[in-house]
């Protein structure tokens, strides 16, 4: 049963922050669990600040708070401070730039890459995916509170670029130190940052903590899902299509793992054509969800694969629906963005999230054998859909 794989690394490393020593033993686990079934297992390390993402929120906090208070001494320091967080904080997610990962303690994580070459020759290549790590609990992503999450980041982003603003405003009136205004623009402005400062500070307390969670959804759900795949390919081999099953590291700080991988690969995967099926929080109740667009990190995903991944969904009698991640992000973000045909399939419930998001509930007990069996159904209907696509094509070329 594909559950016993999330049991038994659950109950062997329990909660896996990145770069941990339990991270280390479910890497381990994972190596052995692909071994039974993948022609050759890779364990590939990088390097990872496990925190950085709760860093990034805290120095977001701080910022916000800065930006307010030097405004009524100096509108020019308010303006720096206020748009060199915006560099960092949109470079860190929009464009994977690590500008404060540099500055913190690293530590090793790594991906465990299985493969199974096909009978004949390779023509395409199918990635499917999850990630081993675990998140830390964040009280804001509970079920009572979650949708007040992207209120308070709309809030507070709102708040900085209308300090920024007032500060251009006033160095354009020669107000360089001490600035008075008597507008309502100075009133209203003031009173915006007042309360960017009360929300980005509900925000920091709601989503930097330090306990961590169990992660059987998320994403060990996923993990199960690749190898499920593995073993089903590896009795039933593909005539042309390369499988290859990844369980990613540090997919929590920032999708660390997957950044590693493609940077390491990107040549190999740009050589023939490739396909990336990720799986994250698959393991719960919930309806399936083809992922188009990651709004949060500005990611948009190949319009043609999510299709694809439907309509082959439908010939098996999967139910899955397209939809969009208003906030997080996913390992098929660093594939997308640089070109590749990329999707992650979420499970959603009756109320639009995934179960137990980074949460103390996510354990073992929600879990569901059937679920995990779908998604496999699922990847094994791309799979064939990828024979039938690629079965009279010529041989690629590589260079």
């Amino acid at each position: 049963m594909l559950k016993d794989y999330i049991t038994g690394i659950v109950q062997a490393c329990g909660p896996r922050i990145s770069g941990s020593e339990s991270d280390a033993r479910a890497i381990g686990m994972i190596r052995e669990f692909m071994g039974t079934s993948c022609d050759a297992v890779v364990v590939e390390e990088f390097d990872v600040a496990p925190r950085v993402l709760q860093r990034l929120t805290d120095i977001m906090t701080y910022a916000v708070v800065a930006t307010f208070i030097t405004f009524f001494l100096s509108p020019v320091i308010s303006f720096v401070v206020g748009v060199g967080f915006a560099v960092i904080f949109f470079s860190s997610r929009w464009y994977d730039v690590e500008i404060i990962d540099r500055y913190l303690e690293k530590k090793k994580s790594a991906n465990v890459i299985g493969t199974i070459k096909p009978r004949s020759e390779v023509k395409a290549r199918l990635i499917v995916s999850g990630h081993h790590d675990s998140a830390f609990n964040m009280t804001l992503l509970h079920r009572q509170f979650v949708w007040l999450t992207p209120v308070l980041e709309v809030f507070t982003t709102i708040s900085m670029l209308g300090m920024i603003a007032l500060s251009v405003y006033a160095m354009a009136q020669g107000k360089l130190l001490y600035p008075v205004i008597p507008t309502a623009l100075w009133s209203w402005t003031v009173l915006v940052g007042f309360f960017g400062v009360l929300t980005s500070q509900i925000m920091r307390k709601g989503l930097v903590t330090d306990i961590p969670v169990e992660g059987a959804n998320d994403n060990l759900s996923g993990v199960a899902t690749a190898i499920g795949l593995a073993a089903y390919a590896s009795k039933n081999r593909p005539e042309n299509i390369e499988v290859v099953c990844i369980s990613f590291g540090a997919e929590e700080p920032n999708t660390k793992g997957s950044q590693s991988y493609v940077q390491r690969h990107l040549q190999e995967l740009k050589s023939l054509p490739t396909y990336i099926l990720n799986f994250d929080m698959v393991g719960e109740q919930g309806t399936l969800r083809v992922v188009k667009k990651e709004l949060e990190v500005r990611s948009t995903h190949a319009k043609s694969f999510v299709e694809f991944v439907g309509a082959a969904a439908r010939e098996a009698s999967v139910a899955v629906k397209p939809a969009l991640l208003p906030f997080g992000n996913t390992d098929a973000t660093p594939f997308s963005r640089r070109g590749l045909q990329a999707t992650s399939i979420v499970r959603l419930d009756s109320t639009g999230l995934p179960g137990h998001w980074h949460t103390p509930e996510d354990t073992l007990k929600n879990i569901r054998e059937e679920s995990l069996e779908e998604c496999v159904q699922l990847s094994k209907a791309v799979l064939r859909a990828l024979e039938r696509e690629y079965a009279h094509h010529p041989p690629v070329t590589r260079h």
